[in-house]
């Protein structure tokens, strides 16, 4: 399980806890969306858990992001808290 610390650069984008997907280039995150802000539909579950992030995962208005992120660099899948981002 990798952990990476968000970096000051992408305090716009921090909003807490939540699923997220996010874009790594050396080991450093260049950017992370949060899956709810991609996904309007999953922001309306109450407790999201894996099973839903899976679903969401398999949705096809999630490919955008994922194209803008993998432009970045390496796309990662997990969970934002605490300053940090913990891939699943």
């Amino acid at each position: 399980m990798n952990v990476f610390p968000i970096p000051d650069a992408l305090e716009a984008k921090y909003h807490g806890a939540g699923y997220a997907l996010a874009a790594s280039v050396n080991g450093q995150l260049v950017d992370v969306v949060y899956l709810r802000d991609a996904v309007p539909a999953f922001g309306e579950l109450d407790e999201p858990g894996p099973d839903d992030v899976q679903a969401v995962i398999d949705k096809p208005e999630l490919a955008p992001t994922v194209r803008k992120l993998q432009a970045l660099g390496l796309v990662h899948v997990g969970m934002c808290s605490g300053w940090t981002f913990t891939e699943l």
